[in-house]
Protein backbone atom coordinates (compact mmCIF):
# COMPACT_ATOMS: atom_id res chain seq x y z
CA UNK A 1 0.00 0.00 0.00
CA UNK A 2 1.22 3.36 -0.58
CA UNK A 3 2.98 5.55 1.88
CA UNK A 4 0.02 7.51 3.45
CA UNK A 5 0.33 11.51 3.92
CA UNK A 6 -1.76 14.43 5.23
CA UNK A 7 -2.68 15.43 0.89
CA UNK A 8 -4.28 12.06 0.89
CA UNK A 9 -6.75 12.52 3.17
CA UNK A 10 -10.24 13.56 2.63
CA UNK A 11 -12.00 14.81 5.65
CA UNK A 12 -14.65 12.94 7.03
CA UNK A 13 -17.27 15.50 7.12
CA UNK A 14 -17.27 16.55 3.95
CA UNK A 15 -17.21 13.20 2.69
CA UNK A 16 -20.10 12.16 4.43
CA UNK A 17 -21.89 15.79 2.92
CA UNK A 18 -20.72 14.99 -0.50
CA UNK A 19 -22.14 11.28 -0.39
CA UNK A 20 -25.44 12.13 0.39
CA UNK A 21 -25.74 15.44 -1.95
CA UNK A 22 -24.46 12.80 -4.43
CA UNK A 23 -26.98 9.95 -3.69
CA UNK A 24 -30.25 12.21 -3.43
CA UNK A 25 -29.29 14.36 -5.94
CA UNK A 26 -30.47 17.43 -4.25
CA UNK A 27 -28.95 19.73 -1.51
CA UNK A 28 -31.98 19.86 -0.13
CA UNK A 29 -33.15 16.30 -0.30
CA UNK A 30 -29.68 15.61 1.75
CA UNK A 31 -30.37 18.47 4.20
CA UNK A 32 -33.30 16.54 5.26
CA UNK A 33 -30.92 13.58 6.19
CA UNK A 34 -28.03 15.53 7.61
CA UNK A 35 -27.87 17.46 10.65
CA UNK A 36 -26.80 20.37 8.35
CA UNK A 37 -28.05 23.54 6.84
CA UNK A 38 -27.66 23.66 3.11
CA UNK A 39 -25.52 26.62 3.36
CA UNK A 40 -22.98 24.64 5.02
CA UNK A 41 -23.47 21.19 3.21
CA UNK A 42 -22.61 23.57 -0.22
CA UNK A 43 -19.69 25.00 1.41
CA UNK A 44 -18.17 22.04 2.70
CA UNK A 45 -18.24 20.34 -0.62
CA UNK A 46 -16.90 22.89 -2.27
CA UNK A 47 -13.79 22.96 -0.08
CA UNK A 48 -13.36 19.15 -0.73
CA UNK A 49 -13.69 19.91 -4.44
CA UNK A 50 -10.89 22.78 -3.80
CA UNK A 51 -8.76 20.63 -1.64
CA UNK A 52 -8.69 17.50 -4.45
CA UNK A 53 -8.73 20.04 -7.63
CA UNK A 54 -11.53 18.85 -9.60
CA UNK A 55 -15.27 19.60 -10.06
CA UNK A 56 -17.38 16.63 -8.07
CA UNK A 57 -20.98 18.35 -9.24
CA UNK A 58 -22.75 20.05 -11.89
CA UNK A 59 -25.35 22.28 -9.73
CA UNK A 60 -28.97 23.48 -11.73
CA UNK A 61 -32.01 24.04 -10.88
CA UNK A 62 -33.31 20.64 -10.62
CA UNK A 63 -30.57 20.03 -8.23
CA UNK A 64 -26.94 18.26 -9.19
CA UNK A 65 -25.36 15.93 -10.83
CA UNK A 66 -22.20 14.05 -10.72
CA UNK A 67 -19.13 14.89 -12.93
CA UNK A 68 -17.01 12.04 -14.02
CA UNK A 69 -14.74 12.66 -11.34
CA UNK A 70 -17.79 13.14 -8.68
CA UNK A 71 -18.50 9.50 -10.31
CA UNK A 72 -14.97 8.09 -8.96
CA UNK A 73 -15.24 10.03 -6.29
CA UNK A 74 -18.74 8.36 -5.25
CA UNK A 75 -17.62 4.42 -6.20
CA UNK A 76 -15.12 5.05 -2.88
CA UNK A 77 -17.07 7.17 -0.39
CA UNK A 78 -19.68 4.39 0.87
CA UNK A 79 -16.98 1.78 1.51
CA UNK A 80 -14.59 4.54 3.15
CA UNK A 81 -17.65 5.77 5.46
CA UNK A 82 -18.78 2.09 6.25
CA UNK A 83 -15.53 1.49 7.02
CA UNK A 84 -14.87 4.44 9.46
CA UNK A 85 -18.73 3.01 10.63
CA UNK A 86 -17.12 -0.39 11.33
CA UNK A 87 -14.46 0.73 13.22
CA UNK A 88 -16.46 3.03 15.75
CA UNK A 89 -18.54 0.48 16.11
CA UNK A 90 -15.78 -2.37 16.84
CA UNK A 91 -14.19 0.14 19.83
CA UNK A 92 -17.29 0.71 21.04
CA UNK A 93 -17.80 -3.22 21.75
CA UNK A 94 -14.47 -3.49 22.68
CA UNK A 95 -14.76 -0.84 25.77
CA UNK A 96 -18.16 -2.78 26.75
CA UNK A 97 -16.51 -6.16 26.52
CA UNK A 98 -20.15 -7.92 26.05
CA UNK A 99 -20.37 -11.04 27.64
CA UNK A 100 -23.40 -13.83 26.99
CA UNK A 101 -25.33 -15.98 24.06
CA UNK A 102 -25.79 -16.12 20.66
CA UNK A 103 -27.44 -19.01 18.73
CA UNK A 104 -26.91 -19.50 15.14
CA UNK A 105 -28.46 -21.74 12.42
CA UNK A 106 -26.94 -21.98 8.82
CA UNK A 107 -26.65 -24.61 5.96
CA UNK A 108 -23.72 -27.35 5.26
CA UNK A 109 -22.76 -25.22 2.62
CA UNK A 110 -22.54 -21.92 4.17
CA UNK A 111 -20.91 -23.77 7.24
CA UNK A 112 -18.11 -25.51 5.66
CA UNK A 113 -17.41 -22.48 3.29
CA UNK A 114 -17.43 -19.28 5.76
CA UNK A 115 -18.00 -20.09 9.46
CA UNK A 116 -14.69 -21.14 10.40
CA UNK A 117 -13.25 -17.77 9.47
CA UNK A 118 -15.97 -16.17 10.97
CA UNK A 119 -15.87 -17.94 14.41
CA UNK A 120 -12.21 -17.57 14.58
CA UNK A 121 -13.14 -13.64 13.78
CA UNK A 122 -15.68 -13.46 16.30
CA UNK A 123 -14.36 -15.52 19.25
CA UNK A 124 -11.00 -12.84 18.94
CA UNK A 125 -13.24 -10.25 19.59
CA UNK A 126 -15.60 -11.63 22.01
CA UNK A 127 -13.81 -14.16 23.42
CA UNK A 128 -16.49 -13.99 26.76
CA UNK A 129 -19.35 -15.12 24.24
CA UNK A 130 -21.06 -18.44 24.23
CA UNK A 131 -21.27 -19.81 21.01
CA UNK A 132 -24.24 -21.91 20.32
CA UNK A 133 -23.70 -23.24 16.13
CA UNK A 134 -26.14 -25.21 14.60
CA UNK A 135 -26.03 -26.79 10.93
CA UNK A 136 -29.32 -27.37 9.76
CA UNK A 137 -31.73 -27.23 6.27
CA UNK A 138 -32.52 -24.06 5.47
CA UNK A 139 -36.53 -24.58 6.01
CA UNK A 140 -35.43 -25.47 9.42
CA UNK A 141 -33.49 -22.71 9.70
CA UNK A 142 -36.30 -20.38 8.79
CA UNK A 143 -38.70 -22.12 11.08
CA UNK A 144 -36.96 -21.97 14.09
CA UNK A 145 -35.84 -18.41 12.93
CA UNK A 146 -39.56 -17.25 13.46
CA UNK A 147 -39.93 -19.33 16.60
CA UNK A 148 -37.20 -17.52 18.39
CA UNK A 149 -35.20 -20.71 18.83
CA UNK A 150 -32.26 -18.99 17.12
CA UNK A 151 -30.55 -15.63 16.99
CA UNK A 152 -29.28 -15.37 13.72
CA UNK A 153 -30.29 -17.35 10.67
CA UNK A 154 -28.26 -17.60 7.41
CA UNK A 155 -31.87 -18.35 4.88
CA UNK A 156 -32.83 -18.27 1.46
CA UNK A 157 -36.57 -16.30 2.12
CA UNK A 158 -36.83 -13.21 3.80
CA UNK A 159 -38.83 -13.15 7.18
CA UNK A 160 -40.97 -10.47 8.22
CA UNK A 161 -39.37 -7.11 7.70
CA UNK A 162 -41.64 -5.95 10.59
CA UNK A 163 -39.51 -7.73 13.11
CA UNK A 164 -36.77 -8.96 11.53
CA UNK A 165 -33.40 -7.28 9.96
CA UNK A 166 -32.13 -8.54 7.36
CA UNK A 167 -28.51 -8.16 5.78
CA UNK A 168 -28.00 -9.59 1.94
CA UNK A 169 -25.41 -11.57 2.11
CA UNK A 170 -24.68 -12.52 -1.56
CA UNK A 171 -26.29 -13.33 -5.02
CA UNK A 172 -25.05 -16.15 -6.64
CA UNK A 173 -26.27 -18.26 -10.19
CA UNK A 174 -28.24 -21.93 -9.85
CA UNK A 175 -27.01 -23.98 -11.66
CA UNK A 176 -27.49 -27.46 -13.42
CA UNK A 177 -25.45 -30.62 -12.49
CA UNK A 178 -25.48 -33.87 -14.31
CA UNK A 179 -22.56 -36.62 -14.00
CA UNK A 180 -20.19 -36.60 -16.89
CA UNK A 181 -22.05 -39.33 -18.50
CA UNK A 182 -25.59 -37.94 -18.27
CA UNK A 183 -27.05 -37.10 -21.94
CA UNK A 184 -26.92 -33.53 -21.72
CA UNK A 185 -22.90 -33.67 -20.57
CA UNK A 186 -21.93 -32.03 -23.97
CA UNK A 187 -24.18 -29.18 -23.58
CA UNK A 188 -23.66 -26.09 -21.99
CA UNK A 189 -26.60 -24.57 -21.24
CA UNK A 190 -30.12 -26.09 -20.53
CA UNK A 191 -33.75 -24.33 -20.92
CA UNK A 192 -36.21 -23.84 -17.97
CA UNK A 193 -38.65 -25.86 -20.43
CA UNK A 194 -36.29 -28.20 -21.13
CA UNK A 195 -35.42 -28.52 -17.33
CA UNK A 196 -38.98 -29.69 -16.59
CA UNK A 197 -38.46 -32.79 -19.29
CA UNK A 198 -35.62 -34.13 -17.17
CA UNK A 199 -35.54 -36.44 -14.19
CA UNK A 200 -34.66 -34.22 -10.96
CA UNK A 201 -33.56 -34.78 -7.47
CA UNK A 202 -34.46 -31.67 -5.52
CA UNK A 203 -34.04 -30.59 -2.28
CA UNK A 204 -38.12 -30.70 -0.86
CA UNK A 205 -37.72 -27.90 2.34
CA UNK A 206 -40.28 -24.94 2.50
CA UNK A 207 -38.59 -22.21 2.55
CA UNK A 208 -35.57 -23.17 0.89
CA UNK A 209 -34.12 -24.38 -2.50
CA UNK A 210 -36.76 -26.13 -3.36
CA UNK A 211 -39.20 -23.16 -3.27
CA UNK A 212 -36.65 -20.82 -5.41
CA UNK A 213 -36.69 -23.76 -7.64
CA UNK A 214 -40.70 -23.95 -7.77
CA UNK A 215 -40.91 -19.98 -8.17
CA UNK A 216 -38.43 -20.47 -11.13
CA UNK A 217 -40.48 -22.71 -12.98
CA UNK A 218 -43.60 -21.22 -12.10
CA UNK A 219 -42.49 -17.89 -13.52
CA UNK A 220 -42.38 -19.69 -17.09
CA UNK A 221 -45.92 -21.28 -16.61
CA UNK A 222 -44.18 -24.90 -16.09
CA UNK A 223 -45.65 -27.68 -14.58
CA UNK A 224 -43.40 -29.14 -12.70
CA UNK A 225 -42.86 -32.40 -10.65
CA UNK A 226 -39.41 -33.67 -9.42
CA UNK A 227 -38.64 -37.50 -9.39
CA UNK A 228 -36.75 -37.53 -5.85
CA UNK A 229 -36.82 -35.12 -3.28
CA UNK A 230 -33.92 -35.22 -0.77
CA UNK A 231 -32.73 -33.07 1.81
CA UNK A 232 -29.42 -34.15 2.29
CA UNK A 233 -26.70 -32.45 -0.49
CA UNK A 234 -24.34 -35.74 -0.75
CA UNK A 235 -26.96 -38.17 -0.82
CA UNK A 236 -28.09 -35.73 -3.76
CA UNK A 237 -24.63 -35.97 -5.15
CA UNK A 238 -24.52 -39.90 -5.04
CA UNK A 239 -27.83 -40.21 -6.82
CA UNK A 240 -26.60 -37.86 -9.76
CA UNK A 241 -23.50 -39.43 -9.82
CA UNK A 242 -25.60 -43.03 -11.09
CA UNK A 243 -25.85 -40.99 -14.67
CA UNK A 244 -29.41 -40.56 -15.14
CA UNK A 245 -30.75 -37.41 -13.00
CA UNK A 246 -30.07 -33.92 -12.95
CA UNK A 247 -30.41 -31.38 -10.00
CA UNK A 248 -30.34 -28.08 -9.45
CA UNK A 249 -28.52 -26.18 -6.93
CA UNK A 250 -26.21 -22.78 -6.13
CA UNK A 251 -22.60 -22.35 -7.41
CA UNK A 252 -21.43 -22.24 -4.13
CA UNK A 253 -22.62 -25.55 -3.67
CA UNK A 254 -21.71 -27.40 -6.99
CA UNK A 255 -17.94 -25.73 -6.78
CA UNK A 256 -18.00 -27.43 -2.47
CA UNK A 257 -19.81 -30.77 -3.18
CA UNK A 258 -19.25 -31.41 -6.70
CA UNK A 259 -15.62 -30.68 -7.61
CA UNK A 260 -14.48 -34.82 -7.92
CA UNK A 261 -14.49 -34.70 -11.78
CA UNK A 262 -17.59 -36.68 -12.05
CA UNK A 263 -20.03 -33.80 -12.38
CA UNK A 264 -20.68 -31.03 -15.06
CA UNK A 265 -22.15 -27.75 -14.34
CA UNK A 266 -25.24 -26.60 -17.36
CA UNK A 267 -25.72 -22.69 -17.33
CA UNK A 268 -29.93 -22.55 -16.79
CA UNK A 269 -31.86 -19.98 -19.56
CA UNK A 270 -32.79 -18.10 -18.38
CA UNK A 271 -30.72 -17.22 -15.63
CA UNK A 272 -31.67 -18.12 -12.03
CA UNK A 273 -30.16 -16.55 -9.00
CA UNK A 274 -30.58 -16.84 -5.18
CA UNK A 275 -29.74 -14.85 -2.62
CA UNK A 276 -28.76 -15.55 1.07
CA UNK A 277 -29.53 -13.28 3.87
CA UNK A 278 -28.66 -13.21 7.87
CA UNK A 279 -31.62 -12.74 9.41
CA UNK A 280 -32.41 -11.93 13.31
CA UNK A 281 -35.42 -10.15 15.53
CA UNK A 282 -34.81 -6.04 15.43
CA UNK A 283 -35.57 -6.62 19.29
CA UNK A 284 -32.89 -9.43 19.85
CA UNK A 285 -31.59 -10.16 23.27
CA UNK A 286 -28.05 -9.14 23.63
CA UNK A 287 -28.55 -6.71 20.54
CA UNK A 288 -25.06 -5.79 20.46
CA UNK A 289 -23.32 -9.39 20.39
CA UNK A 290 -26.21 -10.48 17.49
CA UNK A 291 -24.79 -7.07 15.36
CA UNK A 292 -21.32 -8.05 15.73
CA UNK A 293 -21.30 -11.38 14.79
CA UNK A 294 -23.34 -10.68 11.83
CA UNK A 295 -20.78 -7.30 10.74
CA UNK A 296 -18.27 -10.97 10.87
CA UNK A 297 -20.59 -13.02 8.36
CA UNK A 298 -21.20 -10.10 6.20
CA UNK A 299 -17.43 -9.53 5.69
CA UNK A 300 -16.36 -13.07 5.51
CA UNK A 301 -18.88 -13.83 2.81
CA UNK A 302 -17.99 -10.28 1.22
CA UNK A 303 -14.26 -11.19 0.72
CA UNK A 304 -15.02 -14.69 0.15
CA UNK A 305 -17.25 -14.60 -3.08
CA UNK A 306 -15.09 -13.30 -5.82
CA UNK A 307 -13.04 -16.21 -4.84
CA UNK A 308 -15.93 -18.75 -4.52
CA UNK A 309 -17.44 -18.10 -7.93
CA UNK A 310 -13.86 -19.12 -9.26
CA UNK A 311 -14.44 -22.50 -8.01
CA UNK A 312 -17.23 -23.34 -10.01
Amino acid sequence: MAELSHKSIIESRRLLYFFYVAKHGSFSRAEGVLDAPQPVISRQIAKLEDELGVQLLDRNGRGVTLTPFGEILLRHAETILREMGNAISELDIAKRKPAGQVRLAAPATFMTLYMPEILRRFMEEMPDVELVVTQLLTGEIYERLVSDYIDIGIVHSIPNKTRFEVRELLVEPMVCLVAHNHALAGTCTITRRDLADQRLAVPSSAHGLRDLIDSYMAAGDISFTPHVQIDSVPLIREVVAEGQMATILPQSTAALEFNDGRFVALNLRPTFKRSLFAAHFKDARNKVIVDAMVHHISAVVHERTSALTGLA
